[in-house]
């Protein structure tokens, strides 16, 4: 059974969906790195459940990984990416199940994030020199 757990695209007046348009939610969380050539971790929110990366390098591409919560070392290489952001290039992922257990046993009190065993960290670099602009977005009832 899948999970419905990411807001989609956003509909017109007409249900019609509304493809390359920006997320239908406000970001919960934004993040700017300048030269981005070491990895950086990001902790998702409770609430996470799409991120969206933008790439403003001309010739470089932006690397990305989920990390679980088991890596204790926590960073991307060229060796060890799950997704490639090409240059000049903006790209929402949803945010992946890591567990599919994590759920049981969660009150409703938890974010979306948590509930649905989702990825709780995410790390980019840049392959070279680039800045990498990072959003999350999440789907709650208070958004």
């Amino acid at each position: 059974m899948a999970i419905n757990y990411s807001k989609g695209q956003p509909l017109g007046d007409n249900n019609v969906p509304q493809f390359n348009s920006p997320a239908p939610v406000k970001a919960v969380a934004r993040y700017f790195v300048e030269n981005g050539a070491v990895s950086s971790v990001i902790t998702l929110t409770a609430n996470t459940t799409a991120v969206e990366i933008a790439n403003e390098s001309v010739t470089r591409a932006v690397l990305l990984r989920w990390v679980p919560t088991t890596d204790t070392a926590a960073s991307v290489t060229t060796a060890n990416f799950d997704h490639a952001v090409s240059s000049n290039t903006v790209r929402r992922f949803v945010v992946p199940i890591e567990s599919q257990n994590s759920s049981q046993g969660y009150s409703s009190m938890v974010g979306i994030n948590i509930q649905n065993g989702l990825y709780r960290r995410v790390a980019v670099i840049s392959a070279g020199p680039a800045s990498i602009i990072t959003a999350e977005y999440g789907n709650s009832s208070s958004y």
